[in-house]
């Protein structure tokens, strides 16, 4: 017999190991209760008790599978071209402190040097943008492109972006707006949500467990996936690398751990000073995207444009359109500097069948006082 709805949130006060399919079970069950204070309070101790556990990889491979089977039977999957390396793209969201959209940024870099990115994403429920926020923003469309066709964009510029706010409609029914702190599923599910099926993928975590994560995707069937946090301090974590913070990274390649890799990749960091001003985000939406804006437009001599290019050079690493993160670096700081980066967008926003005349806006100068958004508010994200 299966455990009771009850008996699982008490085992999670156990030290004992709870059998993957108890965790499936009850979770399944948890999510079956009607909307209200029970089912919320039941979801968010179970959800939080996994991850405090350990975590124990067995137990959130079975609770990702819960949630996932609510809405997979109607998962559609497309494949990039033949000999085409994709680079599904995306973070757990619920950091600490918020950034300019420095991912989105990333992508378009890296796109603009040879990389072929997915990227995966939502709008933001508290930050001032996500990057499906970031899309709208620059006016490109997205809703109205079918992903096989946003599956030929990205193979044609690099760079292609693909809602995942309409994957799992029924598991967001129960759970989306209720739960900002990082938790077990955040360890994987948003990751699993690309409707690209890709050779390689880049996962940023708001939380240190970044082995546990790889290992965890990995198991899930990414054959090629790198995981990476920064942090600063004890209370500031971020899904994204940050220049001069504490970097974790773990990448798995064929259930192999990379760790020369996961060595380059801190040793980029650190390379770079630390400047969390130049990347914390801003009060207005519209600001918040043309800061990211005037970097790709190679305008911004602030560490942002370095924060901008770690990140891209990841992305091009994992691509293999670089060999090595420092060769991304330069890479991907030439590719700003002459502003490749904002043509990159111009064509993507043209080949979605956007509008060219808001992201021209944004490139309009704007007051130097404009308000910052204080870095300890939480993130509504995928997980």
């Amino acid at each position: 017999m299966g455990v009771t709805t009850p008996l699982l949130a008490q085992k999670i006060n156990s030290p004992a190991d709870i059998s993957p399919l108890d965790v499936q079970e009850g979770i399944a069950r948890i999510l079956a209760l009607p909307d209200g204070a029970t089912r919320d309070v039941m979801l968010g101790s179970v959800l939080t008790g996994l991850l405090l556990r350990g975590p124990r990889l067995e137990e959130v491979e079975a609770a990702v599978r819960a949630a996932s089977a609510l809405d997979r039977n109607s998962w559609d999957f497309h494949q990039p071209p033949d000999g085409m390396r994709f680079v599904g793209y995306t973070g757990s969201g619920k950091k600490t402190f918020k950034t300019i959209n420095l991912s989105t940024a990333a992508a378009l870099v890296a796109a603009t040097g040879g990389a072929h990115v997915a990227k995966l994403g939502s709008r933001s429920a508290s930050s001032k943008t996500g990057s499906r926020d970031f899309i709208d923003l620059v006016g490109a469309t997205s809703d109205t492109v079918p992903h096989a066709e946003m599956v030929d964009i990205a193979a044609e510029v690099g760079f292609g972006f693909f809602s995942i706010e309409n994957r799992v409609p029924e598991f967001d029914r129960r759970y989306g707006s209720r739960f900002q702190a990082v938790h077990a599923l955040s360890l994987a599910f948003p990751a699993l949500l690309s409707p690209v099926t890709c050779p390689a993928y880049v996962y940023g975590l708001s939380h240190p467990a970044v082995s546990a994560s790889a290992r965890l995707l990995s198991r899930l069937g990414l054959p090629d996936v790198a995981v990476i946090n920064s942090s600063v301090g004890q209370t500031v974590q971020v899904d994204e690398l940050l220049p001069g913070s504490t970097v974790r990274a773990c990448r798995i390649n064929a259930d192999d751990e990379d760790l020369a890799f996961n060595d380059a990749v801190r040793k980029g960091t650190a390379s770079m000073p630390q400047d969390l001003k130049s990347v914390t985000q801003h009060e207005d939406p519209q600001e918040n995207v043309a800061a990211a804006i005037r970097v790709l437009a190679g305008r911004d001599t602030s560490q942002a444009r370095n924060a901008v290019a770690l990140n891209a050079a990841l992305l091009m690493v994992m691509s293999e359109a670089t060999p090595t993160i420092q060769s991304g670096i330069d890479k991907a700081l030439t590719i700003i500097d002459t502003g490749s980066g904002l043509d990159t967008l111009q064509q993507f926003v043209r080949l979605t069948g956007g509008t060219p005349h808001q992201l021209k806006s944004l490139l309009r100068p704007v007051s130097a006082l404009a308000p910052l958004v204080s870095p300890g508010i939480k993130e509504t994200a995928a997980c």
